[in-house]
């Protein structure tokens, strides 16, 4: 079978970004699945014509109506059976809309080269961004969820679309070699200073509203107050035009005394990422949507065996069980997530009952199986009979 994958933000690029660091794992795993890929990308794209098996084409800057063409004239050169679409709004300036067009220009000028959305996101605010984004799932041939929420969106605003639709979840973009965590944790602690009976904390991802981040800086004042010795890595980065929000954490950190308990790393080497969470003892994640399949950063802390507290998910899960592979506790209350953490770091048997159940949990989103499960569903809509969510639920039972 031979592929494009549409992916503005394929690294090396610009700006990182989790859907290129997801495509760009996706990638290798497909070509060994016996896939031929080519990557259609931004011209933010700095890296070589080849990478991961796959060749790589830029074809544009912005996304607007020529982008569409040369999208197509691409697709046909190449002689591809498929496109993937890499999908989230914000991955396509200067505005979506084009993009959310691109199933129709695809029928007009690629004839019989279905083009398949894998939506991370809705993510749409606007009325007209709401409408657009509809259109695309109404004239998609077929709708690749890459989470339970976009699979509870669709079904819940455009029911009928489930049957084009099937869910494969994301895997991490960053896992850990086999070993070493007790090298870690010695190398960890002496850097940090922090004594063999302290607690290494993590949180990972962009910092932007909505991920619990103000929370987690209170509650870790109130672990300092109560006198517990730990560390707390805050890792990766700012997003561009954040309005200062990055900044506040960091002085909001200050105010609460937490200069040396709180390590913010900025974007670092995937190697260091992989040493600080293999260090750890628990990750943060108190996200206001709940804990979902969607947040590459937590299958991180999945696939490194870390016992995650976060928040109770906001709709119907299959992979995550309070109790079992995360422990809980509100978004937006403080004095929850401190007490949760404190009975966490006190109880060292439960932590390795969560770590046990995060790293059960961590098979179900391996790279062999994703890229596997995308190509049995590019075949099926190759036939004509794309798998969907509803033979997906039958088969699970």
């Amino acid at each position: 079978m031979r592929i494009g994958i549409l992916s503005p933000s394929f690294p090396p690029n610009r700006e990182p970004c989790g859907v290129g660091d997801f495509t760009n794992k996706l990638v290798p795993e497909l070509v060994r699945c016996g896939v031929e890929v080519t990557v259609l990308t931004s011209d933010g794209y700095t890296g070589p014509g080849e990478a991961g098996g796959a060749s790589v084409v830029k074809v544009a800057r912005s996304w607007g109506p020529g982008a569409l063409f040369k999208i197509a004239r691409t697709v046909q050169e190449r002689k591809m059976a498929a496109l993937l679409v890499q999908y989230a709004p914000d991955l396509y300036p200067p505005t979506p809309h084009w993009i959310h067009a691109l199933p129709v220009v695809m029928k007009l000028l690629a004839p019989g080269v279905p083009s398949v959305f894998s939506m991370h996101t809705v993510g749409v605010s606007t009325a007209a961004s709401k409408v657009s984004a509809g259109f695309m799932i109404l004239t998609a041939p077929a709708i690749l969820a890459t989470n339970e929420e976009v699979t509870y969106l669709i079904g819940k605003y455009l029911p009928s679309m489930l049957r084009k639709t099937c869910e494969i979840p994301i895997g991490a973009n960053i896992e850990p070699p086999h070993g070493g965590r007790e090298e870690a944790r010695r190398k960890v602690r002496e850097e940090t200073g922090l004594g063999v009976e302290g607690i290494v904390l993590s949180h990972f991802g962009f910092y932007y509203p909505g991920k619990g981040v103000e929370q987690i800086l209170e509650a870790a004042g109130k672990w300092k107050a109560g006198r517990r010795a730990f560390r707390l890595f805050m890792i990766g980065g700012r997003r561009e035009n954040d309005g200062d929000f990055y900044p506040a954490l960091q002085e909001r950190a200050a105010s609460l005394g937490l200069s040396e308990e709180v390590i913010w790393t900025g974007y670092v080497t995937s190697e260091r990422v992989t040493e600080i969470l293999l260090a750890s003892d628990l990750f943060l994640a108190p996200y206001e949507g709940g804990v979902s399949s969607r947040r590459g950063s937590l299958m991180a802390a999945l696939v490194h065996g870390l016992p995650v507290l976060s928040t109770p998910s906001k709709i119907d899960t299959r992979y995550f069980r309070e109790g079992e592979n995360f422990a809980a506790a509100p978004f937006e209350d403080a004095d929850a997530l401190a007490a949760e953490g404190a009975a966490l770091m006190d109880e060292p048997d439960r932590r390795a009952r969560l770590r046990a159940g995060a790293e059960a949990l961590a098979k179900v989103f391996s790279w062999p199986v994703i890229a596997a499960d995308t190509r049995d569903f590019l075949d099926s809509v190759l036939i004509g009979k794309p798998r969907n969510v509803a033979s997906q639920r039958s088969t699970t039972r």
